[in-house]
């Protein structure tokens, strides 16, 4: 079953012949928190106002609002503040939200009880008045999923960022409701359609280029440690300086770094080639679905594995190569040496991945028989993955890497919430008035929610 998220808003607006903890009267406010099951907190507790001296209080602007994700139980305690000792516990309610799910806005009154829920209060310890609202945001798979993610797509050329690309592949990978592999293929499909020369393919930024970095960088740790991380190392142990630019060394020195780099670079492609069992097979997948759509917009094998192959290595591999550290593959950044020889290696494995010579790097002309000549290995392991039949249905693929907690998933709800919000002038005359109405409540309550920070109880 689906589970459900989203978030509440909970109006605490009095209480009606509470306990005279002072004598006749009392001072009470109230501390609020989501708890799930097991009695573990799921939120801060927040403090209400103190009104004094009242059995009848009365709180103006007290709205709480957080998020729901499975069974969650709200506690709200009530107190009698004492300047002198500790506060006077007046009672408790507990809220099961699974009540108050999809029901819209309920105002209710609820008894206070003793701490012990077992042992009915002897005490008449009065009532408490509350309005509850839970928005659920299982409608928001059915807007993002309608019309094969026309909402997306139609935000695709405005939303460019690396925050919304991350939000989507976290949503998408954990929701039942939604597939990440979907949402990749329709807006890759619309990248692919709008381009005429596939040799630009994926080489500026695009919402779809975004979100399959950002799924390749979270899954593929293990493959890219396992392929280039020993060598890198190596590199940085034995301080390897291969610099060609003859305005810089000899051309003596020039020529004899060039052999050099040449056997790194022909090692990297037997390290990265001798890997591909360590390359997940999401991202084989991933990498047969780009191969399919291309082969279907431009009718060429070799211009699918070129495009293919250079993604793979512009966007993943080489970036890991020449900057190890971002990655997490080492925990220094190299010196400026190690850094120079590794920017040229991925330079010469870019080169084989699109299958071009150099043209406009003079100190790189030198080779151009090697990249040549690897033209058939780089192809022939792209090939290989992209035509690899994957024994699972695409469809079925749930990315157990990309799983995560629904505390950190629902912030990743909030951020496209936020980020459609931000963009509503572009799509707001093409969707449904119940769409754009969603976005815009929901967008408020994440606002309301981030000024609530203030209401946090501290420590008496």
């Amino acid at each position: 079953m689906e589970k459900l998220y989203g978030k509440v808003s909970i109006k605490i607006l009095g209480a009606r012949d509470i306990l005279p903890l002072d004598i006749t009267t009392s001072d009470p406010y109230c501390l609020i928190q989501t708890k799930d099951l097991n009695d573990i907190p799921t939120s801060p507790v927040f403090k209400t106002e103190v009104i004094y001296k009242t059995l009848n209080p009365v709180w103006k602007e007290e709205e709480f609002i957080f998020d729901i994700y499975g069974t969650n139980i709200v506690h709200i305690l009530m107190y009698d503040e004492d300047k002198i000792s500790k506060d006077d516990f007046a009672g408790l309610v507990r809220v099961n939200l699974d009540e108050y799910r999809n029901k819209g806005l309920r105002d209710i009154w609820i008894p206070l009880e003793g701490k012990n829920p077992k042992k009915p209060s002897k005490k008449k310890r009065g009532d408490i008045h509350l309005q509850i609202n839970f928005s659920s945001f299982l409608s928001l798979s059915h807007y993002l999923n309608f019309d094969n993610h026309k909402i997306i797509k139609d935000l695709s050329k405005q939303l460019i960022t690396d925050d919304f690309a991350k939000a989507l592949m976290f949503y998408f990978s954990n929701s039942k409701a939604c597939n990440l592999i979907d949402i990749i293929r329709d807006i890759t499909s619309l990248e692919i359609e709008n381009t005429v020369d596939p040799n630009v393919l994926f080489r500026t930024d695009s919402l779809s280029t975004k979100i399959i970095v950002a799924t390749f960088k979270s899954i593929g740790y293990n493959f890219l440690r396992e392929a280039l991380t020993p060598l890198i190392r190596s590199m940085i142990e034995n301080d390897v300086k291969l610099e060609v630019d003859t305005n810089k060394v000899s051309e003596a020195q020039s020529q004899q770094n060039s052999t050099q780099l040449t056997f790194y670079c022909s090692s990297f492609i037997t390290a990265i080639k001798a890997s591909m069992d360590q390359l997940p097979n999401e991202i084989k997948v991933i990498c047969n679905l780009l191969y399919e759509l291309i082969l279907k917009k431009f009718s060429s094998e070799n211009t699918s594995i070129k495009a293919v192959g250079g993604f793979l290595f512009l966007r993943f591999i080489n970036p890991a190569i020449f900057s190890p550290e971002a990655f997490g593959l080492i925990s220094d950044a190299p010196n400026p040496n190690v850094r120079r020889t590794l920017t040229l290696v991925s330079k010469v494995l870019q080169n084989i991945s699109n299958q071009v010579t150099v043209t406009k790097e003079k100190d790189l002309l030198s080779f151009n028989p090697f990249i040549t000549e690897r033209f058939a290995d780089l192809s022939n392991i792209i090939k290989q993955i992209s035509t690899e039949v994957i024994d699972m249905p695409q469809q079925q693929f749930d990315f157990p890497l990309l799983q995560i907690e629904p505390i950190t998933l629902m912030r990743h709800i909030d951020c496209i919430i936020s980020s459609i919000n931000d963009k509503k002038s572009f799509y707001s005359n093409n969707t449904s008035i119940e769409f754009n109405n969603e976005i815009i409540t929901r967008a408020k309550l994440i606002q309301a929610q981030l000024k609530q920070q203030s209401k946090i109880q501290t420590k008496k």
